[in-house]
């Protein structure tokens, strides 16, 4: 909720940034055409000779009308057509709060035309931002970025969850990776190279370079390196911090237009960062038992702090919840580079529930994966419920997050699909909890009279086991060649 709440005001940042550029551009064209208008008039009436009074009266009506229709430069230059056309482009390209396709907190758009063609305002949003009249009149100010820290586990979606918030405000996002930043001088990417791969996400395009999110993944890798540091300097953890101080805090900052190493005579790019969102991400393992000392100190007596289990993914994220500056610091990160980023936000572990939406849910989740790769043999795949929730258990008990899912799949269905091209008669591939458990291989339909159905019924008669002898329903064999084993993996006496 943090972040989202961090980014929409990013968004909001910006518009308003573009509004306030916008009518100072409409009132320098209007004071501007102002004043062309009267040295016009007053060039008129310098080089106006004696005529009649109608014809004097007709010629400062044409002069009038030439005035409001004509604009010149100090040049003499018309430039009324520039004008407007910079008026109307304003205009054209002013986008609201209601263009975004989000929910009653960031959507705008409530506005519904029904069939008499009068317009009417949904009672869900009726406290929408894009609601003319909506709000208060305050005084005008600044508004300043808030950067982000995001703590969580690994598999948690961080990163996914901030490459769709990018996709909604419609702003350029650049995924820098923390580790391979290094000190200037030496060898790595200087941090100027993530600015540089933010300009090129956004088309090379200058301004919306400038308004654009980079998330900082692996942040937790740059901190302070334990040890007597005035042996060796360290360029790749408190020197990054101090390297990315300045970027971070908003300033213009000179990025080579060449990626590399840097030529004092090279052409340059000043990029503002001011309205640029930072965004840090990292797992920051062992943050937890820094925030169990401070929260939970040893204590005896009957209000003694039981003991937790930091290892259990919601003690953990309940720890990553109260996570205050002062916890980074004690990890690792320098006071100045913390300072910088004034929210703190954490993401849970997934349970197995979670697991199991991600395996199925998503547009190209995994298993809609595996079913395409499949369908590319002319084969079905189908995994029951519980084979799903065998799946997701595993990767639970081992920690791995929604990354393990993968893994735990490609290793039970690794010799499935290499058997599978090589046997036309196959139709579908059965997977259950036995085969993900390893209990057995995964079972090949052949038959066209055994359907997934009828071979569920034969299951459910053997008490839950694969039926031995059945015409058609074959568990996954490899041929291995008895003559070059050479008995790897055995033990000797």
């Amino acid at each position: 909720m943090a972040l989202s709440v961090g980014v929409h005001n990013h968004y909001k940042r910006i518009k308003v940034a573009e509004a306030q550029a916008h009518a100072h551009a409409a009132s320098s064209a209007a004071q501007l055409k102002t004043t062309a208008a009267a040295a016009a008039a007053a060039a008129e009436q310098q080089n106006s000779f004696p005529e009649s009074s109608s014809n004097h009266h007709h010629h400062t009506t044409n002069n009038e009308d030439l005035g409001s229709t004509m604009l010149v430069d100090k040049y003499g230059n018309n430039i009324s057509n520039n004008v407007s056309s910079s008026s109307f482009s304003l205009n054209e390209t002013d986008r609201g709060l209601s263009d975004l396709n989000l929910s009653q907190f960031g959507r705008a758009k409530t506005d519904l035309e029904n069939g008499g063609g009068e317009t009417t305002t949904s009672d869900a949003n009726i406290n929408s931002i894009a609601n003319e009249g909506f709000g208060r009149t305050v005084e005008d100010c600044e508004l300043d970025k808030s950067n982000i820290i995001i703590i969580g586990p690994t598999g948690s979606g961080k990163t996914l969850l901030v490459k769709t918030l990018a996709k909604l405000i419609d702003v350029p996002l650049v995924i820098a990776d923390a580790t391979c930043l290094t000190q200037a001088g030496y060898v790595g990417e200087d941090v100027e190279s993530i600015l540089f791969k933010l300009y090129l996400e956004s088309g090379q395009d200058l301004e919306r370079c400038q308004r654009g999110i980079v998330y900082l993944d692996e942040s937790d890798k740059i901190r302070k390196s334990g040890g007597n540091v005035s042996i060796s300097r360290d360029v790749s953890g408190e020197g990054v911090q101090h390297a990315l101080l300045k970027i971070v805090e908003g300033n213009v900052i000179n990025v080579p237009k060449e990626p590399g190493r840097k030529n004092p005579r090279g052409d340059f790019l000043q990029i503002d960062t001011t309205n640029i969102l930072f965004i840090c991400g990292g797992a920051f393992s062992g943050l937890e038992h820094i925030i169990n000392r401070r929260m939970d100190s040893a204590s005896i007596g009957f209000g003694a702090q039981m003991k937790k289990d930091v290892d259990n993914h919601k003690v953990q994220g309940r720890y990553f919840d109260n996570a205050i500056p002062r916890d980074l610091v004690q990890y690792g990160m320098i006071p100045e580079f913390v300072g910088r980023f004034p929210v703190i936000v954490s993401t849970k572990g997934l349970d197995e529930k979670n697991l199991v939406d991600i395996l199925t849910v998503p547009k190209n989740s995994l298993m809609k994966q595996y079913n395409y790769l499949f369908a590319m043999n002319d084969v079905k795949f189908h995994v029951t419920e519980c084979g799903l929730a065998e799946i997701a258990k595993t990767a639970f008990s081992r920690g791995s997050g929604a990354r393990g899912l993968r893994s735990i799949t490609e290793n039970v269905l690794m010799e499935t699909m290499y058997v599978v091209p090589s046997i036309p008669s196959v139709h579908t591939v059965y997977l259950d909890a036995g085969a993900v458990r390893g209990e057995r291989k995964p079972v090949l339909l052949k038959d066209p009279s055994m359907t997934v159905e009828k071979y569920e019924a034969l299951c459910k008669e053997n008490d839950g086991k694969h039926p031995e002898g059945v015409h058609g329903a074959n568990q996954v064999c490899v041929e291995v060649d008895a003559d070059n084993d050479d008995g790897f993996g055995e033990a000797v006496a």
